[in-house]
């Protein structure tokens, strides 16, 4: 009897060691001008099977003359050799974007609400992949949640802190 009467006391422990979710901005996400210039992005992937992984992400962008950018990716991940992405990102209407990305199979689709931008695109052999990334107070840094799914089931999860240069 005791038992139960320490569970509700052992559930609020558990639940007041989780750390704050990151501040969010109040200002609108400006997708084009965030990643024109230099970023690095800091991240942990996790694998529905294995250990969490760190990733190092150095990020270009550049203007493409028409109101888009094009970013270039450099992507460290340890005991593998470095690759590169390229994401080519343009304005599809007010608030909206498509584009193309290298690890794509298909257009890339975005959507920003305020300090919000989901990104969207399919991936080879049937994944889907969601981003999420949230802009902070400080204008400087986005939270960047990526999820890969097939048939509904998350496959691999990155948790990403880009900090603009």
């Amino acid at each position: 009897m005791r038992l139960f009467a320490l569970l509700p006391l052992a559930l609020s422990a558990c639940a007041q060691s989780a750390p704050p979710p990151p501040p969010v901005s109040t200002a609108t996400l400006d997708p084009i001008a965030y990643f024109t210039g230099t970023a690095e992005g800091r991240a942990t992937l996790h694998k529905i099977m294995g250990k969490p992984e760190s990733i190092l992400v150095h990020s270009a962008g550049r203007s493409d003359g028409k109101g888009g950018v094009f970013l270039d990716q450099r992507i460290e991940e340890p005991g593998k050799p470095a690759r590169v992405r390229s994401w080519h990102l343009v304005p599809a209407g007010p608030g909206r974007f498509t584009g193309t990305l290298t690890d794509a199979n298909g257009p890339v689709v975005a959507r920003v609400a305020g300090p919000r931008l989901d990104i969207a695109y399919p991936m080879k052999g049937g994944l889907k992949a969601a981003q999420v990334l949230t802009l902070r107070p400080d204008g400087k840094t986005l939270d960047n949640e990526l999820t890969v799914t097939k048939f509904g089931l998350e496959l691999a999860r990155v948790d990403e802190v880009i900090v603009k240069g």
